[in-house]
Order: structure tokens, then C-alpha cells, then sequence
């Protein structure tokens, strides 16, 4: 819908994720109140106040392709306050509209399972239902479940998707042993509840060798136990007593149990935004221990009761606030992004791929000077290289280190960097068709016509290796397989003049000025 609004425009997505974000802010606030009875407000509204102004959230608001987590929770919580709506006034019309909210949540992402399983909690919790009652009323999401999973197999052909994951999105993945492997998936949970308490630095990226593996022979596995461990311990026993810090524990783990890799791999080892449905039972839980340090009721009204807790909450609020702000700075744009984490996750490849990505293709570009543009490109180099001694194999970084090198007409230096991100990844379709361009320009045609070969063979959809292959055949003299190729672009991109007066040319060269002049023709009309 956002794309329809405003094609290739980040601004509208920018302002649906704020928008949504501050709605979620008002939905947070009405599910706590719901779950707990107003007597509560003032603890509700200390909950919610914390977790709007967490720093642990910006990514998510910041990077508009994670409306889908904020949709998601808004979804699932409204579904949740529906449900309680039909327990106090049993009318069917708010249970359809919580499976249909729940349904929508699933839509916009598989993790609302985790609020599927919090709905028997709440109910054990807060309306005082036995456990065959409570999980009756929750075999009701199944359907939306259900629907979710049968439309998920019918586009992916399967349920797990494309389960192949890259050790450089995931570090567990390159873990020498399975010892290794759970010891560090451990320790990662420490990093979570760290990142919770004290969100700084915040990174956008900690993949293969950012964090580092950890062993049995250290602390951090057995910390780890100890901590969660004892949350686990909490909820069991003091889940009658204190259901409202049982309740903000169990939040935690059930939420968070997606992302620890402990029960099945998932597409990365470590990210921010994964602790942003998770952090709301961390606030429940600080916002809990605040008042019971300060001997505060729960239910207390007055200001003047609950102020020693709310000064410590408005401080911590103020804090992150500023943090917030502050962090927001970098995702201006992915250069600025890129050039401000590059301090804190030097020891990750992918950052310093994207920081040289970020010289050559923003800064570089943009560059009339030649010299300044030169110096831009050396710098990206050496960020590709450190890219390279980081992950050795990382073809992608290859492939932009042979353009950088190509830039800088270094042909000898474009060439090995190309045909190592080949060896790497001999799908890299951008690299072959770089390095098949490149012969081009060097009128080594037969090279040329082998490396695009192998491009448009991996990836018949690439336009760019498509359009220097078919121009290849037609200056070797194919003009019947320059056209066939040249008609496989128009089909991919109909608009693009090129390829009409690309096609006209080689059949003139065959001597059929008849469709020549249709494909000129044709090309005139779309340069006008």
C-alpha cells in the first residue's frame, strides 16, 4: 500500500512507521489496563512510558521494512483485549474480531505465535480460569493459525521457507562443534538482557566474529542458566502471589524464545529489533521492582504516593530519550549508518562492506571532483578489504572490490577480485556480468561473451548481464542470438528505449530494415 502511495519514496514509510509506532504506544497502554483493571493506571502508564522511549526500539521504527514487528504486536495485543471484552460480555462479535486481529498479526509476521501462547498465561494469571478453560479458549487461534500456515505452504511449498542460511547472517551457523554452537547461543541470551538494561553501544549489525564464540570453559553459558534459570524459578513460584511480575517474566521468555536459537536456527544470531515485542516484559518487570523498592501499592492513585518510583522512571526516561534521539542520527541514511557503526562493530564484515558500499555508490558518485572521487573510491577499497580478512570468502565484497578496482582502472587488480567473487559464489550473476563488461571494454569479446554467458545462465533475470550479452553477440557478429537476448530484456523492462534500439540495430545488421524500423519506431515513442 505504501509503495502505491509513493513508488521508491522511504519518506511515507518513515511516517506509517511513527504513526503506527505512536498508536502502538496508546494499544500498549489499553492491553495493560484490560490485563490489570484501572486501579493500575499509574502503573500501566509508567509501564508504557518506559517502553515507548526504550533505545532498544529504534531500529525497529527507524527501518521502515520493520512495520512488519510493529503491526504484528499492535495486532496481537488488540486481539488480546477483544478476548477479554468477550470474557466479561459474551458476545461472538468481539471474538471474530480478536481471531480477526490475530489473523492480520500472523499476516504481517510468524512470530505472533508467541502471543498465541501468552493467552492461556493471561487467563491462568489475571482471570482466574483453570487450565483446561483457559487453554480451551486459546485453541480458538489455531484458525488463524492454521490459515496462516496453509497459505505459507502454498506460496513457499513448504513450512520453513528457504531454510539455508548464510554463516555470515548467522554466526551459530560457522560454530566449529555443537558444544561451541549452545555455549555461545547462551551467552547471546546474556547480550539480550544486557542490551535491556544498558543499550549502549546499539549497532545495526553483530554477524560472524562481532560476538565472539563462547565454550563451556567460561562463565557465560553458566550465567546464563543461572539468570534465566531463576526467571523460570520466579514465574513458577510466585506466579499466584505476584502474577504481575510472573506475568512480565514470562512475557520476556515466551517473546524472546524465537530468537535464541536454542530450539531451531533462525536467520540471524543476534539483532536489535528482535527484543522489541520482549521488551515490554522487561519494562512490566523494572517498572514492578521500582514501586516494591520504594514500598509503593500498585493501585495507588495519587501522584504523591507513587512519586519517589515515577522521579527514578522520569530519569530513565529522559535518558533513553536522549538516546533515542541521538541514535536515530545515524539511520539518516545507509552511509551515515554504516559510518557510524563502523566504530562499534569494526570486527563485522558486513559493516565494513557497507561502509566502502556507502563511499563508492553515495559519496563517490556524487563526486565531480576526479581526484576527491579517487580518494573516496581508495577508501572504499581498503573497507572492502577489511571485509575480506574478516570472511575470506565474502564474494560480494570481491565483487565490489573488482568494481572499486575497475573504477580506479586497475584492470588487472578488477579482474582477480571478479573472478575470486565468482570461485566464491558462482551464482554472483553482478560480478560475471561486471567482469564480462569489463572484456568488453577491453574488446576482449570472446571473455566478455563467457563471463556473461555464465551470468545470464545463473540469473536469466539480470537486465544488466542480459542487455552486455546480447550487445556482445551483436559485435561478434551474432545478430539472431543478440536479438533473442535483447527481446528477454524488453520483456523484463518494456520501458527501456535501449533495448528497442539495441534490437532495431542488429536486425539492420541482418538486413530486415522491416522490423528494424518497428523496434526504432518503438524506441522513439518511449525517448519521447
Amino acid at each position: 500500500m505504501q509503495w502505491e502511495l509513493a513508488p521508491n519514496n522511504p519518506k511515507v514509510g518513515h511516517f506509517f512507521n511513527v504513526i503506527l509506532y505512536a498508536l502502538l504506544g496508546i494499544v500498549v497502554f489499553y492491553f495493560l489496563i484490560k490485563l490489570v483493571g484501572k486501579r493500575y493506571r499509574l502503573f500501566c502508564f509508567a509501564t508504557t512510558t518506559l517502553f515507548i522511549s526504550h533505545p532498544i526500539h529504534t531500529e525497529v521504527v527507524a527501518n521502515i521494512k520493520s512495520i512488519d514487528d510493529i503491526l504484528a504486536m499492535g495486532f496481537s495485543l488488540i486481539g488480546i483485549v477483544f478476548l477479554l471484552n468477550y470474557l466479561a460480555q459474551p458476545k461472538k462479535m468481539w471474538l471474530f474480531f480478536s481471531l480477526a486481529l490475530f489473523m492480520l498479526a500472523f499476516w504481517s509476521k510468524e512470530s505472533t505465535i508467541t502471543y498465541v501462547l501468552l493467552i492461556p498465561l493471561i487467563l491462568l494469571l489475571f482471570k482466574k480460569q483453570g487450565i483446561k478453560e483457559a487453554l480451551s479458549y486459546s485453541s480458538w487461534y489455531l484458525i488463524p493459525f492454521g490459515v496462516y500456515i496453509l497459505m505459507r505452504y502454498r506460496v513457499l511449498e513448504s513450512i520453513s521457507g528457504d531454510r539455508s542460511i548464510a554463516e555470515l547472517d548467522n554466526l551459530l551457523v560457522a560454530a566449529p562443534t555443537i558444544v561451541i554452537r549452545i555455549a555461545t547461543a547462551l551467552k547471546i541470551l546474556i547480550l539480550y538482557l544486557w542490551k535491556l538494561i544498558f543499550p549502549h553501544p546499539l549497532m545495526n549489525d553483530y554477524s560472524l566474529y562481532q560476538i565472539s564464540y563462547s565454550d563451556f570453559s567460561q562463565a557465560w553459558p553458566y550465567l546464563a542458566f543461572l539468570i534465566y534459570g531463576g526467571l523460570i524459578l520466579v514465574v513458577i513460584k510466585f506466579w499466584k502471589k505476584l502474577p504481575l511480575l510472573s506475568f512480565g517474566i514470562a512475557y520476556f521468555l515466551i517473546t524472546i524464545s524465537l530468537y535464541t536459537n536454542l530450539f531451531f536456527t533462525i536467520g540471524t544470531s543476534f539483532g536489535e529489533r528482535l527484543l522489541f515485542a520482549p521488551s515490554l516484559g522487561f519494562c512490566l518487570v523494572l517498572v514492578f521492582l521500582l514501586f516494591k523498592l520504594f514500598d509503593v501499592d500498585l493501585t495507588s492513585k495519587q501522584f504523591k504516593k507513587v512519586k519517589a518510583p515515577f522521579y527514578f522512571i522520569l530519569v530513565l526516561t529522559i535518558a533513553y530519550s536522549f538516546k533515542t534521539i541521538n541514535r536515530n542520527n545515524a539511520w539518516k541514511n545507509n552511509f551515515t549508518l554504516y559510518a557510524t557503526d563502523i566504530k562499534n562493530c569494526d570486527k563485522s564484515a558486513r559493516c565494513h562492506y557497507y561502509y566502502g558500499l556507502g563511499l563508492m555508490k553515495e559519496k563517490a558518485i556524487n563526486t565531480k571532483d576526479q581526484t576527491q572521487r579517487n580518494e573516496l573510491i581508495k577508501q572504499a577499497v581498503t573497507s572492502f578489504k577489511a571485509a575480506i580478512i574478516i570472511y575470506p570468502s565474502y564474494s560480494d565484497a570481491w565483487g565490489q572490490l573488482g568494481l572499486a578496482y575497475y573504477r580506479l582502472k586497475n584492470y588487472r587488480a578488477a579482474e582477480n577480485a571478479y573472478l575470486k567473487a565468482a570461485e566464491y559464489n558462482p551464482s554472483n550473476a553482478t560480478a560475471l556480468s561486471n567482469l564480462g563488461s569489463m572484456y568488453f571494454e577491453l574488446k576482449q569479446y570472446s571473455a566478455a561473451k563467457n563471463s556473461l554467458k555464465r551470468a545470464v545462465t545463473v540469473n536469466p533475470n539480470h537486465l544488466d548481464a542480459l542487455y552486455n550479452y546480447a550487445s556482445t553477440l551483436g559485435t561478434l557478429g551474432e545478430f539472431k542470438s543478440a536479438i533473442t537476448y535483447f527481446k528477454k530484456a524488453i520483456d523484463l523492462d518494456p520501458k527501456n528505449a535501449r533495448y528497442y534500439q539495441m534490437t532495431g540495430i542488429s536486425y539492420q545488421n541482418m538486413g530486415n530494415q522491416q522490423e528494424a524500423n518497428y523496434y526504432f519506431q518503438q524506441a522513439k515513442q518511449l525517448q519521447q
